[in-house]
């Protein structure tokens, strides 16, 4: 996979091409009369990415090019999230529940259809079998084709998702979605989409912001360490950009 970088001081602009170069997969998706498919990620990046997305699909959505489409059906666009606490929905810390209260413009629009993907709770399955839920909703939904876009965040050890460095149970598994008993980063027990399932995208973005990640940008661009190096050594196709405020 070929890995490219996006730099900039400002996050705002970081953010604004990402979501502009998403959006218009996006719509070349909707003009074949495809679905499309996107990978969110959590934290602070992952609301500003979700709260940004949401404005530039209602701007596509009501342009010149989409209000004089004759389509019956409303425009699909699904969202995936990349990892989440293994907890009960009603969690207001899910990654899931602080991204998807991010759309508002497009939550009573009839022309569009956004379908949330979440990761189930352990009042309904174990951790394992969520993670195999997961998996196999991915697998049933994406079937033959690959994500659109998926918008990743690195950590300041270098994980992504909930692939951290160390959990090679994780972080080489195979699978579309994976269980994690025993992460770092609180709570212990989360779900993540699996590196191969990841990997298969027309273009992932792995943002890096702050000082704080310079380490591990440092380990992944000069030594080909942590598990960005195992996405790209998964991908077959398609093109990474890490996107970052540090000149290394």
């Amino acid at each position: 996979m070929k890995v490219n970088k996006i730099v900039d001081l400002s996050t705002q602009a970081l953010i604004a091409t990402v979501i502009d170069k998403s959006v218009a997969s996006v719509a070349h998706n909707w003009k074949l009369g495809k679905s499309a498919h996107l990978v969110l990620t959590g934290g602070r990046t992952g609301v500003q990415l979700a709260q940004t997305l949401d404005t530039e699909i209602f701007r596509l959505i009501t342009s010149p090019e989409f209000l004089s489409s004759n389509s019956r059906e409303p425009f699909q666009l699904h969202i995936w999230f990349s990892d989440e606490r293994f907890t009960s929905l009603e969690d207001n810390e899910r990654t899931d529940t602080k991204l998807i209260n991010a759309f508002e413009k497009n939550v009573d629009n009839p022309r569009i259809s956004i379908i949330f993907h979440r990761v189930s709770s352990p009042e309904v399955l174990s951790l394992t079998e969520a993670a195999n839920a997961y998996a196999a909703e991915l697998d049933d939904l994406l079937t033959g084709s690959n994500f659109d876009a998926v918008l990743l965040s690195m950590g300041e050890d270098g994980h992504i998702a909930s692939l951290f460095p160390g959990l090679s149970t994780t972080a080489h598994s195979t699978k579309s979605a994976v269980p994690v008993d025993n992460s770092p980063k609180p709570p212990a027990q989360r779900v993540s989409i699996g590196v191969d399932r990841l990997a298969a995208a027309s273009a992932i973005y792995i943002f890096a912001l702050g000082e704080g990640k310079r380490e591990a940008l440092t380990n992944f661009e000069q030594r080909s360490q942590g598990p960005v190096s195992l996405l790209v050594e998964a991908g077959r196709f398609g093109q990474m950009f890490i996107v970052t405020d540090q000149k290394i």
